[in-house]
Parts: structure tokens; C-alpha cells; sequence
């Protein structure tokens, strides 16, 4: 499979992984930190760097994820949303989903990030490759400098994308985090400043749907041969960056192709989610352990009583987005806490509406883009 160059990712019937998907991989992981990483906010007309963090609490709760309907589980009903506007990284492609309702919850042992959004084009499994549209109607592939010019990408209503949810956690280790973090234009997916753990759900190839035909993404052991989740269960990406480039944290895409942490299980980010065609909404839970032993220091360790920094992003597929086209959010910060669910408030605010627009002024100011994150491969039978 193919992800989307990285982001674009073509549906495939068998992990077949080969070299040529780094290419994709590097597009990928360029376009997915500027989405996340990359955020300016206009106060009283001048373009400053962001100056306030709202905050979601993690409460403690008794209870155990249920993957096959994620958001059922009772510890969430007295759990207030938090809603986290959304802007365009690049307009007009990106943008499409104004909001992420956000809730986190946590059992002393692991951590529970619940995320839902509107979709009312309708749920995308697809995997194809990101194009865009010369002036003389060419199609041509998108490469990691397009998308410093081009502003949408290439579909219709046969040729889409996957849909895709991200969140950033900003690891409190490293240094140089920067008000407003940014992603060097025409790198591999560096940012200017710190390092980062990204989990990234896509509903093609890390959902196991019927319909995912890409699951589980084209992992392998060292010897090449693919490998699966436990109980195939649906998973996020697990991939890191920082001010030397973009990587795929855990595992192999083939025989002699070893990402960062190579005997990691990439399969540690255990996501549930579901598409309700009655409300015309995505519901995504991702779960994680709060430590692992495995991927550090590129994966966030958590412990309770901290606080980390945040930001999310949403592609809508069939509206185009893929790559850096999406829709992203500012900093957030999340708090890892001992509190338990009766003390929640009813409901949790996020960011203005105004500063929504401020931000998103600013990101055109700056001129940054951001992208989503995803590994990227190409199997040989897709060529």
C-alpha cells in the first residue's frame, strides 16, 4: 500500500514493501509536521507567536477500552468535550473540518484520547496517490517542494484520499521547543525547533475495516515477512521528528529497511473507531500504555501530575485533503491527572472562534503549511 505521499497511499491488496516508498515516506512526514507543529496566531492585527495554551485533563477513571465501539465505554459520559477549532494548513485544499471534540481519560496505567469530528462527505477507505494539477491539466505526483506553491490537491468523485486524525506530543526531553514551531520548507520533515511523537490513525492502512485494504500498513520482521497486531486490532503510526528530519519510529517495511527502533511493535498506539452514517461522524480512540520501554526517547513517556503540549489534525479524503492539505489545530496542553471523572465539569471550552481566525492569518502570514503524518510505501504490484 501506499500511503499518501507520504502522503498518498494506494489501496493494495498485500504488504509488499520496497525502497521506493521512502520518497513517499519524506513527502509524507513533511507535509504531516507542518500540520501540527506549525502554528501563529494575529493579535490587534500583528502576527505574534502563540501566548496561551488551553488545557484538556486527563481524568482518572475505572474502566477498560472497548474497541468495537469506541466513545461507548460508561467512564466517558461524565467526561465534558473539549472543542479544538480547526483551520486550513493551506487553503483553499485544506480546512474542511472546522473542529475536533476532544476527551481524555486515563487508569493510572494507560492513557485513553478520544476524538470526534463531522464528516459529512462521508467516510473514505481509499488509497491513492497524492496528485495535483499542472496549469496545462497535467496530473503529476506530488513531490516534498510542491507543495510550497501548490494550494489544493487533485480529486473528484472516483479519486480521493484516506481519511486521518493526528496528534503531536512535543517531548518534554528535548529543546528548543518555539512558540510557533515550524518545519524547515523543503526538508525531509525537520522542524525548527525540540522533538516530537506523532500518532497517526488512518482509516487506510492502519484501520482494519473490510474496507482498509491496505491493513496493516506493510510491516515486516527483519526477514521481510509481514507481521499483524494482536487481534488484528486497528492501530496509530507511531513516528517522530525533530531538527535533522522526519522518521517512522518502530519495525521494518521490508527486509533491510529498518526504521529508527527497528525491534519496536509497531503496533503499541491501540486505536477503536467508527463512522456513524446517522450523525455523519468519525469517533477515534487511540490508547496507549503511559511508558514504554521500547522506542525511548522518541516516544512520549507519561506520568501523572504532567503536563505536555498537544496539537491535532483531521483530513477529510474525500474532500481532497491528503498530506499537508488538512485541517489543524494551535497548541494544546494536556494534563495527566489524578482527578477523578465525578469531579468533571460538565462541559470544557477550547480555543475563541476569533483566535481560530487569528491563527489561521497567521499561518498565512509565516507562509507554513502543516502536514500529517504517515509512513508511506509503494508495493511493487502498484506500480
Amino acid at each position: 500500500m501506499k500511503q499518501s505521499s507520504d502522503y498518498g497511499v494506494p489501496s493494495r491488496a498485500a504488504p509488499t514493501p520496497c525502497p521506493a516508498k521512502w520518497t513517499g515516506l519524506l513527502v509524507l512526514g513533511l507535509a504531516l509536521v507542518l500540520a501540527l507543529s506549525t502554528v501563529a496566531v494575529v493579535v490587534s492585527g500583528t502576527a505574534t507567536a502563540q501566548g496561551s495554551y488551553p488545557n484538556i485533563l486527563s481524568y482518572r477513571v475505572d474502566g477498560a477500552a472497548n474497541y468495537s465501539n469506541p466513545g461507548g465505554e460508561p467512564f466517558w459520559q461524565g467526561i465534558g468535550w473539549t472543542d479544538v477549532p480547526l483551520v486550513a494548513s493551506i487553503s483553499p485544499g485544506g480546512g474542511h473540518t472546522p473542529d475536533v471534540r476532544v476527551k481524555s481519560a486515563n487508569d493510572g496505567y494507560n492513557v485513553f484520547l478520544l476524538l470526534q469530528w463531522n464528516d459529512s462527505a462521508g467516510p473514505s477507505f481509499a488509497s491513492n496517490d497524492e496528485l495535483w494539477q499542472a496549469p496545462n491539466g497535467t496530473l503529476m505526483l506530488l513531490n516534498p517542494e510542491d507543495t510550497a506553491t501548490v494550494t489544493h490537491l487533485y480529486y473528484n468523485a472516483t479519486y480521493y484520499y484516506q481519511d486521518r486524525a493526528a496528534m503531536l506530543w512535543f517531548l518534554p526531553q528535548s529543546l528548543g521547543r518555539q512558540q510557533t514551531p515550524a518545519m524547515m520548507l523543503g526538508s525531509d520533515g525537520a522542524i525548527t525547533g525540540g522533538a516530537a511523537d506523532i500518532w497517526h490513525w488512518q482509516s487506510n492502512p492502519t484501520d482494519n475495516n473490510p474496507l482498509d485494504t491496505g491493513f496493516p500498513g506493510g510491516y515486516t520482521d527483519s526477514l521481510g515477512n509481514p507481521i499483524y497486531p494482536a487481534d488484528n486490532l486497528s492501530f496509530a503510526e507511531d513516528d517522530y521528528t525533530n531538527t535533522t528530519g522526519f522518521f517512522t519510529t518502530p519495525g521494518y517495511f521490508g527486509a533491510g529497511a529498518p526504521n529508527l527502533v527497528p525491534e519496536m511493535d509497531p503496533f503499541l498506539v491501540h486505536v477503536g473507531s467508527s463512522y456513524s452514517n446517522a450523525t455523519k461522524q468519525w469517533t477515534v480512540e487511540m490508547v496507549r500504555t503511559f511508558t514504554t520501554s521500547q522506542g525511548t526517547p522518541y516516544c512520549i513517556q507519561l506520568e501523572p501530575g504532567a503536563t505536555y503540549y498537544t496539537a491535532y489534525a483531521i483530513w477529510n479524503g474525500r474532500l481532497g485533503e491528503s498530506a499537508g492539505y488538512k485541517s489543524v489545530s494551535p497548541w494544546y496542553t494536556l494534563t495527566v491527572s489524578n482527578q477523578t471523572v465525578a469531579q468533571a465539569p460538565v462541559s470544557s471550552g477550547g480555543v475563541p472562534l476569533n483566535l481560530a481566525a487569528a491563527v489561521g492569518v497567521g499561518l498565512l502570514l509565516v507562509g507554513v503549511m502543516i502536514g500529517a503524518v504517515v509512513h508511506s510505501f509503494r508495493r511493487e504490484d502498484e506500480k
